[in-house]
Order: C-alpha cells, then sequence, then structure tokens
C-alpha cells in the first residue's frame, strides 16, 4: 500500500491576492533556476489554475496514475500573517471533509486551524468528533510557535485520540514567516504529549540534521518528505544518501512519503516521485540504497499504521 502523508487542496480565493502575489514572486525564481522561463501573468493564469482543485477530481487523477492508494488532505491556514482569503478556513476544512465523503477510499482529512484563532479549539474537537478528521495540521509559519499554550491545547484537545500532528519545519514559502519553523520549538509538544505522534513536515528541508538529531530522543517524533522532489530529480545520489542518513540515525518506521502536491506538481510528476522511491532498493551507490522491506514501510505501512488502517 502507498500512502501519500502530505496534500493540499489549493485554490485561489482560498489565499489573499498578497500571498499570491509573494508566492508568486519566489515561484517565478524557484522555476527559474530550473529553466524554465515562466512571468506572473504566465504563473497567475496558466501553471496555477492547473493546481486549483475544490472537488478533488485533479487529486484523484495524480493518485490513481501514480498508483497511490490513499493520501491525507489538509490546509495551509496562514491567513493571520498574509491576510484573510475570501473563504474562511473553517469553510475550507469542510470542503476537505466532502472531498473525504466524497472519495472514502481515498482521501484521509486532517483539520487545519492556526491555535490563536478564537474558537480553534472547539473547532477541532468538532471536525474530529462529527466530521471524521484523522489528525490535526499546524503551519507555525503563520506566526505562532509550537510551543506555545494555545498550539498546546490544540494537540490536548485530541491527544486522548491519539491522533497525528503534522507540522510544518524548515523555511517557508513567502509571505509566510521562518522563524518558528526551525524543529527545536516542537520540543515542547514532544515531551508533554509522548502518546502523540508528531509528524516533522519536510523533514525540516535544510534542517534535516537537526530534525534527525532531535527524533533520536523523542521517539513520538516522525518526519515526512514532502517537496524534496527538486532534490529526487537533480541530484538522485544525495537524495538517496538523504534518505539513508534518515534511515540510519531514527529507523524507517518513523519516515513517511509524502508528495505537497498540488503545490509540487509542475516539480516531478506523482508518478515519478514514487518510481523514486521505489528505485532506491537498486539505483544509488551501494552504501546509500535501502532494503525492500524498509521502502514498503515509508512509503505506506508506516502511514497506515499512524492512520490506524
Amino acid at each position: 500500500m502507498i500512502i501519500d502523508m502530505h496534500r493540499h487542496p489549493v485554490a485561489l480565493e482560498w489565499f489573499s491576492e498578497h500571498f499570491w502575489r509573494e508566492f508568486g514572486r519566489m515561484a517565478i525564481s524557484w522555476l527559474g533556476r530550473m529553466d524554465m522561463s515562466v512571468d506572473a501573468d504566465m504563473l497567475m493564469t496558466g501553471l496555477l489554475p492547473q493546481m486549483f482543485d475544490t472537488d478533488g477530481n485533479k487529486h484523484l487523477a495524480q493518485i490513481e496514475q501514480a498508483g497511490i492508494d490513499k493520501t491525507v488532505m489538509f490546509l495551509f491556514d496562514v491567513g493571520l500573517i498574509s491576510g484573510e482569503p475570501q473563504v474562511s478556513i473553517q469553510e475550507q476544512n469542510m470542503t476537505v471533509f466532502k472531498m473525504a465523503t466524497k472519495y472514502p477510499d481515498k482521501i484521509v482529512p486532517f483539520v487545519s486551524i492556526d491555535p490563536r484563532r478564537p474558537g480553534a479549539k472547539e473547532f477541532v474537537k468538532q471536525c474530529v468528533e462529527d466530521h471524521g478528521a484523522k489528525g490535526l495540521k499546524l503551519h507555525p509559519s503563520a506566526g505562532f510557535k509550537p510551543e506555545e499554550r494555545a498550539t498546546l491545547e490544540l494537540v490536548e484537545s485530541i491527544a486522548h485520540h491519539r491522533l497525528p500532528v503534522v507540522t510544518h519545519t524548515g523555511p517557508s514559502v513567502p509571505p509566510t514567516s521562518s522563524r518558528y519553523c526551525e524543529p527545536i520549538y516542537l520540543d515542547a509538544m514532544l515531551l508533554e504529549f509522548p502518546e502523540v505522534p508528531v509528524i516533522a513536515a519536510h523533514m525540516g528541508y535544510g534542517y534535516y540534521p537537526q530534525v534527525l538529531s532531535l527524533a533520536q530522543h523523542r521517539p513520538n517524533l516522525y518526519v515526512d518528505l514532502a517537496a524534496w522532489q527538486p532534490q529526487a530529480r537533480d541530484n538522485y545520489v544525495e537524495f538517496a544518501q538523504i534518505v539513508k542518513t534518515a534511515v540510519n540515525s531514527i529507523g524507517a518506521d518513523r519516515i513517511l512519503f509524502a508528495t505537497d502536491s498540488a503545490f509540487t506538481w509542475p516539480l516531478l510528476s506523482e508518478a515519478e516521485y514514487v518510481f523514486k522511491f521505489r528505485s532506491l532498493s537498486t539505483q544509488p551507490p551501494e552504501p546509500f540504497r535501502l532494503s525492500e522491506s524498509d521502502i514498503d514501510l515509508i512509503l505506506g505501512g508506516n502511514a497506515a499504521r499512524l492512520l490506524k488502517l
């Protein structure tokens, strides 16, 4: 079984104009480094609309093409730092739950909300009990600390269910802030809720040595490999070496396959990303290869265990 542990539905009206303007500047620069010449008009009218999907049909097509059996779906609540969108985060969450109802065998919904929002704790509780949320997604790039009391109270509201918490780590896209996305800010959460699996999204990107070092001492800290597509595509040996380092550091049983779709669709197809993982047993130099059993755990076995599938 292959499970994508990190996926976003995206819509134009789900983010502010300020967000799209600043995100666009970064995207144009990023794509330019990959020899893809894109201007602002092309990005906003050509590339970005390909990602927009509020009913799940585009995501389902990608999943089926890649041979992904299930995917975790959640949002990206950054309205308090980038400006509120036209559609509230509460309404956006309801759209995710509708997608999961439409595709119950494919989409596993998480609830996503900034812990500083009024009624956030009650909203999370309602989403778990009434709408089937299977976990919580946090994005500290909105300007809050994972160790502050409001965040810990949000985690506390689901702790007795032992549901996983996914939280962004590593640099974050503009106009959001990277300030509170360093791995060490997770320590209070990890210590206060040892029964809660906490997933460091993106394995911290360039902060991955810090994430792995912390995870060696915190058995409830997991990592996902969302948005590592550029490394897998452009420097496969380095990618394999990093994944092998993670396996050697914390074991294959705490590493999760993830895509960060739809934001990563222009970088590498989901089918190709799955193939890159499958090839880790044969393609890299011998010291960086993984066993087939480790690959199976990373691609889906670990996620199935965390999600109680």
